[in-house]
Order: structure tokens, then C-alpha cells, then sequence
């Protein structure tokens, strides 16, 4: 399993996005992708197994996490395995890289987050060792 910067594919790195954060208008992702490529505290990768693109990672530092006590945290804010890809350890497997990049970074803790109704995506992170911290439903008003 290889790691590979994300911006060196924009096209693969667009359509899993659109897959992960199906919810995301095509401007917002193309101005996320943006802001990733220039942030110092964000990156993000396309995971390569035997020539073909499987996966994405998108990671960065957070000051403040809910359930974490310190800062910063290495936070995966998004993972995308390919469906024919699921459940053969890969998952896992990047979650680990995960680990490893957070620790480069001086980070003690790791955090992540599922949408209410992802179950999926709840089950793979008890499953793979997250506690869970906090339930919430998020609001935002226009100013």
C-alpha cells in the first residue's frame, strides 16, 4: 500500500471526495481541495494498491477536539475505501498510517468523527479501536 500526495491526481482525489462527502456542493470540494494544497496543518492522500487507486486520506492538526485533552490533535477528516476494497484490512491499515503521521507530528491523541447516521462508519472506528466522545447535532447561520 502506497501513500500519495492527493494534488498529484486531482481528478481520482475529486471523485472520492464526491463519493465520501457526497452531501458537498462540486465548489466547495474544489475550494477544500484548495485550501488542503495550501495549509501547513492539512494533507492529503489517494492510497495505491497494485496500481490502482483504493482510497483516500484526508488529515490534519486541530487545536480543540471534543473529547481530547491535548493539542494539537492529528485528526483524520476524511477516509474513503473503494466498496470492492471494504473489509479487507485496508481500512485499518490506513488508520495505522494515520497514527504514524500524527505521531510525526508531536501528537498524543487521534481523532475522527461519523455522521449520525453513518453506522458504517461507526461500527469500522469501535471496530478499529475509537472510543466514542460526544453525540452531537451541528448548526450554522448565515451572517
Amino acid at each position: 500500500m502506497i501513500f500519495i500526495d492527493a494534488a498529484t491526481n486531482k481528478e481520482v482525489w475529486f471523485s472520492f471526495r464526491k463519493d465520501l462527502f457526497h452531501d458537498l456542493s462540486e465548489e466547495f470540494n474544489n475550494t477544500e481541495m484548495e485550501d488542503i494544497e495550501l495549509s501547513a496543518d492539512k494533507e492529503s492522500y489517494l492510497i495505491l494498491v497494485n496500481d490502482e487507486y483504493v482510497g483516500l486520506l484526508e488529515l490534519s492538526l486541530r487545536n480543540i477536539v471534543d473529547g481530547c485533552l491535548s493539542s494539537p490533535v492529528a485528526y483524520i477528516e476524511g477516509i474513503y475505501v473503494k466498496a470492492a476494497y471494504r473489509k479487507k484490512d485496508i481500512g485499518s491499515r490506513i488508520v495505522n498510517w494515520a497514527k504514524e503521521w500524527g505521531r510525526s507530528k508531536n501528537c498524543t491523541e487521534l481523532g475522527s468523527d461519523a455522521e449520525l447516521d453513518n453506522i458504517d462508519s461507526q461500527y469500522f472506528h469501535k471496530a478499529i479501536g475509537f472510543q466514542e466522545t460526544y453525540r452531537t447535532v451541528g448548526f450554522k447561520m448565515d451572517l
